[in-house]
């Protein structure tokens, strides 16, 4: 890793150091995260790939072509994202009684969705290397998690394990190194951008630590109305 990382760390702060010592991971590794915490994470996570997607889509028609980022953007797209983790997700679900989750935007959380128009913001309206930033804490979750999980006996459900093991997977560690590369690239191109890579990049891990925050304790949900579509998901356990 670059010093450029570093500085967004460094400048996140407390947050970053929230992030990889959230009291949701703090539960789960000893098993007394209620069930139902842990279901509602994978109720919001699952329709929010897609536009981990679509973000990273948008950004590759913007990169250097033949770049490093382009070849992991689109072997990524192409064999670690969307199906695989949803299949995963529902599998998860399944096995803890969750029978016929819906995985759809109008599902997303108010904090969920505007994580996800922050990512397709940086990626419709900046450069590759800003949406590199944009994803980058999001990305890092694959070190936060596996790193954190590879080598402990995570107690409590099976579905626990299984979902930790998901972000073990060092096939999954490709884009991080690609994202800090490009960002990396584009700041020796112009330096000035600096700054406004990293605060892409703590925006970002705030809206990260957020949405922790909402599948440990709700917080405001959207108001009410009549239409079915928007009715909370009601778990069937």
């Amino acid at each position: 890793m670059g010093s450029l990382v570093d500085d967004c760390i460094e400048a996140a702060g407390p947050a970053w150091a929230y992030y990889e010592n959230h009291p949701w991971f703090e539960a789960l590794e000893k098993g007394v995260l209620p069930v139902e915490r842990f279901v509602r994470f994978q109720l919001e996570d699952a329709p929010f790939i897609p536009y981990l997607h679509q973000t990273v889509a948008l950004a590759l028609a913007k990169a250097p072509v033949g770049s490093d980022w382009s070849r992991a953007a689109t072997q990524l797209l192409k064999d670690v994202f969307v199906a695989k983790e949803l299949a995963a997700k529902r599998e998860i679900l399944e096995s803890l009684g969750v029978r016929n989750p819906r995985f759809d935007r109008w599902s997303l959380s108010p904090r969920r969705e505007a994580y996800a128009n922050h990512l397709l913001r940086a990626a419709l309206e900046g450069t590759a290397g800003d949406t590199a930033a944009a994803l980058l804490p999001c990305t890092f979750f694959t070190k936060v998690v596996g790193r954190r999980f590879e080598s402990v006996d995570v107690q409590g459900p099976e579905a626990y394990r299984r979902w930790a093991r998901i972000y073990a997977d060092k096939q999954m560690y490709n884009m991080l190194e690609a994202h800090v590369g490009l960002m990396e690239d584009e700041v020796a191109r112009e330096p000035g951008r600096r700054d406004h890579l990293i605060r892409l990049f703590v925006r970002s891990t705030q809206h990260q630590v957020a949405v922790f925050d909402d599948a440990l304790e709700p917080g405001p949900a959207w108001p009410v109305v009549g239409h079915p579509d928007f009715q909370p998901q009601v778990l069937d356990l």
